[in-house]
């Protein structure tokens, strides 16, 4: 069996397209744990019409946060395997099947594959050659870091199933942002072997206020709480190009920041723009030279550069050319 928990949070327009993306996947032994967050537009009611079909669940919790309601679907989870789905995105028909057919025949303990991103929810999931990469023992680490500092995409939790056993006391930090970026390091530590799929298995609808809601304000700093959680771990590691990442990680901290403000803006009621790049500035020229000597591309590496030297140039930039960033 395979445990899909979906939390759910004000997402009306788009939570039956979820859930019966997952109902009506082709492998048809599942259970749907759906956590309601505390939700106040009548997705409790949607999620309630589904009580019926005896493959789903159904918890209603006041309102604590996406993180919290994960881990209380791991908590009620029965299935051998686990997989996560956001309630606005939806999965490939065959998700499922085609994950678990790859870890039970390669016998690995996750499967890892890609997304599409649309800011259009009629959006149709391209199709690619397929090609599956085996990752063993102590690349696993390496490859996780490295990619990751290419892609964020790798962070998402919803991108991988997981073997339930491996699961065993890992949970989200609660009442954070980034939460995952920890979660999956943790988990891909315990895993012996691994199968990276470029196939594309899931729909990550994109709000179009995307410049509304990618604004810098003061939750984001919890960035820096995350990279230091990484920077710790990696730190532990015999192998030393996973030591190096982690530096890089937390040397990227006030490049994330600094870029997302200089592309987006502030939530003026919370920062002061001018102080606050100021402050990223004076910490990304100190991180220079380790994120020249990191895997990013060459547009990045010219990025920080320029954002450290002269944050109006960027931000024109980057408002102009959102593709660089």
């Amino acid at each position: 069996m395979i445990s899909v928990i979906i939390p759910v949070y004000n997402s009306a327009p788009y939570l039956r397209r979820a859930i019966d993306s997952v109902l009506e996947q082709t492998y048809e032994n599942v259970e749907v744990i759906l956590i309601d967050d505390g939700s106040t537009d009548g997705s409790d009611s949607i999620c309630d019409s589904y009580i019926s079909d005896s493959r789903v669940k159904v918890v209603h919790k006041q309102n604590e946060g996406q993180a919290k309601a994960r881990n209380i679907g791991m908590d009620l989870a029965t299935g051998e395997y686990v997989a996560f789905v956001d309630s606005d995105d939806r999965i490939e028909k065959d998700m499922l099947e085609y994950c678990i057919r790859l870890m039970q025949k390669e016998k690995v303990d996750a499967v890892l594959f890609d997304c599409f991103m649309s800011e259009d929810l009629n959006g149709v999931m391209p199709s690619v050659n397929e090609e599956v990469k085996r990752i063993a023992g102590q690349d696993i680490l390496p490859f996780y870091m490295t990619e990751s500092t290419r892609n964020s995409k790798l962070y998402s939790p919803c991108l991988c199933l997981y073997k339930h056993e491996k699961l065993s006391q890992l949970r989200f930090r609660e009442g954070k942002i980034y939460e995952d970026i920890d979660f999956k390091y943790k988990y891909l530590k315990r895993c012996e072997a691994i199968l990276v799929s470029n196939q594309i298995k899931y729909f990550y609808f994109v709000s179009g206020d995307s410049t509304v809601s990618g604004k810098l304000r003061q939750k984001n700093f919890e960035l820096r709480e995350v990279d230091d959680i990484i920077y710790n771990l990696t730190q532990e590691e015999p192998d030393e190009r996973v030591r190096f990442l982690g530096k890089v990680k937390k040397a990227r901290t006030a490049f994330s920041l600094l870029g997302r403000m200089a592309r987006y803006g502030v939530v003026e009621t919370e920062l002061d723009e001018k102080t606050t790049a100021a402050s990223l500035q004076k910490e990304l020229r100190k991180n220079l030279p380790i994120l020249l000597k990191a895997p990013i591309g060459m547009k990045r590496k010219v990025l920080a550069l320029l954002l450290s030297v002269n944050y109006g140039l960027a931000k024109r930039l980057l408002r102009s050319q959102k593709s660089i960033y």
